[in-house]
């Protein structure tokens, strides 16, 4: 882990899980739901799948960041691609055990446990790390995690990542949530921030650098970074077990090192300037196995609600 004041970073990894809104509507996305599905079964026709998105944006950014990349599948797989996602990230993760979704791009530590549980396989994932931020107001006096005992921390869903990476955080300066220090559940990470910015908490914890945007505005009190969580790989895209194997084969081939100027070269490079992921890439089991810590709390707090 680190810490820092102000410590410079090289942009910002991409602004993720900011809003829990409703699922996608579009022309690509069907109004009503899906019906109920057996765990693991396929969900749609064989020349129709369902693509899930995390639900970590508005509906209308979603669409807009994701649908020239289900236009790629589309157009790699030639078969229709429906939009899909869920009002909230236990939503998402119910949906997902329920075999709803064909194809899923997905929070990393969710992808785990869906490989670990429901028998998903991995496709890809991003190249960039991600982490968290712990920020407070730029004149708070806290130089120390250990200067946060007694306040309160303003996160993001308890299921982000960066909530998880924030907890294995405190804990390891000696810090229980809820008993050392009094954590507020917000609906996105920039509405942690705010509450930093106003006052209502002494730190927030987001996505990493997502707080110099904020900054940027200058709409609210500057804000710090105190500390940093460990990293973890970045987001995934998962496949259903009935996913045919030489889809996702196919998937892969289009997905990483596309060649320049191909058609899927000019979408994914659209969505790395939206999505600041980096490239895609194969995930290793080593790169899976950095998720246990995180995996291990996911599964309990699942269990206990």
């Amino acid at each position: 882990m680190t810490l820092a004041n102000q410590q410079p970073i090289q942009g910002i990894l991409f602004i993720v899980l900011t809003l829990l809104l409703l699922p996608i509507d579009s022309a690509r996305a069907e109004q009503t739901q899906t019906p109920p599905a057996q765990p693991n079964q396929k969900t749609n026709s064989s020349d129709t799948l369902y693509f899930g998105l995390l639900p970590y944006l508005s509906t209308t950014a979603l669409i807009k960041t994701w649908q020239p990349f289900a236009n790629l599948i589309e157009k790699t797989l030639h078969k229709k691609v429906i939009i899909k996602t869920a009002p909230d990230f236990r939503s998402f993760i119910q949906r997902t055990a329920e075999g709803r979704y064909d194809l899923l791009m997905t929070a990393p530590h969710f992808a785990a446990l869906a490989v670990k549980t429901h028998g998903y396989r991995i496709i890809a994932g991003h190249d960039h790390d991600l982490a968290g931020d712990i920020v407070v107001a730029k004149t708070a006096t806290f130089q120390s995690i250990n200067d946060l005992r007694g306040k309160t921390v303003a996160t993001p869903d308890p299921l982000a990542a960066v909530s998880l990476l924030a907890e294995l955080t405190l804990r390891q300066y000696g810090l229980t949530p809820n008993k050392d220090i009094h954590i507020k559940t917000t609906a996105s990470h920039n509405t942690a921030l705010v509450d930093v910015a106003e006052g209502r908490a002494a730190a927030a914890v987001t996505v990493g650098g997502l707080y110099r945007r904020l900054n940027a505005s200058n709409r609210f009190g500057q804000l710090r970074k105190l500390a940093t969580t460990d990293k973890i790989p970045h987001i995934m895209y998962i496949a259903n077990p009935s996913f045919s194997e030489d889809d996702i084969l196919k998937l892969q081939k289009a997905l990483i090192n596309p060649a320049p100027g191909s058609p899927a070269a000019k979408a994914i490079g659209l969505l790395k300037k939206q999505f600041h992921g980096g490239d895609i890439s194969i995930v290793s089991p080593q790169k899976l196995n950095r998720l246990t810590p995180l995996l291990s709390i996911l599964e309990t707090k699942i269990k206990q609600e």
